[in-house]
């Protein structure tokens, strides 16, 4: 079955803007860039469309040129449990590549979203001929491995907080006054409890302790200026000092 979208997709040489942005090509020089741009199609998504469903024929490598993607698995009693978000750079289909097993998970798109989309086949041949691009991908995957394993520490440790602090600061930042800084929330935070291992209530506490003793300011749209950097800093290292 082929990839479950319905979305505007053309093939277009000015493709080679998204690969030269994504670290799996970053190891080609520009003209070898342009060269698997070649091989490369445009896949949009609108918010909350789904690039994929679990068991799906996952016959194609998907990079996040702009935009996110939510990855998450729904258990059989429908509870939803995200895995993690996807950022530009970032790719999925990479395991059906190597293995030739189907997703466990769906894929969703949060925003606009816009993908570089391959072939598989093309993306074996392109592996032949450019191995860095497969020594990337590995890397990727054992880097996502070393993040997967940091996370399973800390739920072991049953440290919420630490998990939230970590979070807070992976997050995209403005400098505000005074050495803070600004992130926003870029999930409900349903979806943000979901990721951290924890529930909404507990994600809502924690979120309330950081505001009441200064660490955080809570604004609206789910903005917060992160006021005291260095307190959030120490409590994110708790767990791995554990």
């Amino acid at each position: 079955m082929p990839l479950a979208v319905s979305t505007d997709v053309d093939a277009d040489p000015a493709n080679d803007l998204c690969v030269a942005r994504v670290p799996l090509f970053q190891g080609l020089t520009h003209a070898q860039q342009v060269e698997v741009a070649g091989f490369a199609r445009t896949v949009r998504l609108d918010a909350v469309e789904q690039a994929y469903t679990a068991g799906s024929d996952m016959s194609q490598l998907m990079v996040v040129h702009t935009g996110q993607v939510k990855i998450a698995r729904t258990s059989a009693a429908g509870h939803e449990q995200v895995i993690r978000v996807l950022g530009p750079g970032d790719f999925i289909g990479e395991s059906a590549f190597l293995t030739g097993t189907r997703p466990d998970h769906a894929a969703e798109a949060l925003v606009h979203t816009e993908l570089c989309v391959f072939r598989h086949a093309d993306l074996g041949r392109l592996v032949e001929k450019h191995p860095s691009i497969g020594l990337r991908m590995l890397q990727g995957v054992s880097q996502r491995l070393d993040d997967i394993e940091a996370r399973l520490a800390s739920v072991i440790s049953g440290n919420v907080s630490s998990r939230l602090a970590d979070y807070l600061l992976s997050l995209p930042a403005t400098p505000g006054p005074r050495g803070a800084i600004d992130v926003t929330l870029p999930l409900a935070k349903k979806d943000i409890a979901s990721l951290l291992s924890t529930t909404p209530e507990s994600l809502s506490r924690q979120l309330r302790k950081l505001t009441d003793t200064g660490v955080i300011s809570q604004q609206e749209q789910g903005r917060i200026t992160i006021t005291d950097v260095t307190a959030l800093t120490a409590l994110s290292t708790l767990t791995k000092r554990d």
